[in-house]
This record gives C-alpha cells, structure tokens and sequence, in this order.
C-alpha cells in the first residue's frame, strides 16, 4: 500500500469514527442521556447529551 493510499484510507476512518460519534450523541440527546468526555485537563465529566452536541458542532 502507498503512502498516499494509507492516507486516504486513515482519512476514511477518521471520517467514519467522526460520522459515528455524532450519530451516537444525537440518539443520546434524544433519549435524554448522558455523555462521558473529558476536560481540558483530561479528566472525565459527565454532561447532558444535548450540551455534548452543542460543542460537536
């Protein structure tokens, strides 16, 4: 395989674990759910999944 090509292919699935985060959030604000992220410093905080899709976008 090609640099070229592993770049694409990596590019790829940057984009399909992005595409699939978001879905998640989405349903999760729907339902009313809650997320797990991390802070600043690393951390874990929970937040509503609602907030979690404001700073997705």
């Amino acid at each position: 395989m090609s640099e070229k090509e592993e770049i694409k292919l990596f590019e790829r699935i940057r984009e399909s674990i992005s595409n699939a985060q978001k879905k998640m959030i989405e349903r999760k604000a729907k339902l009313g759910e809650s997320v797990v992220i991390a802070d600043a410093d690393g951390n874990p905080i929970e937040i509503s999944a609602e907030e979690a899709l404001k700073l997705y976008k």
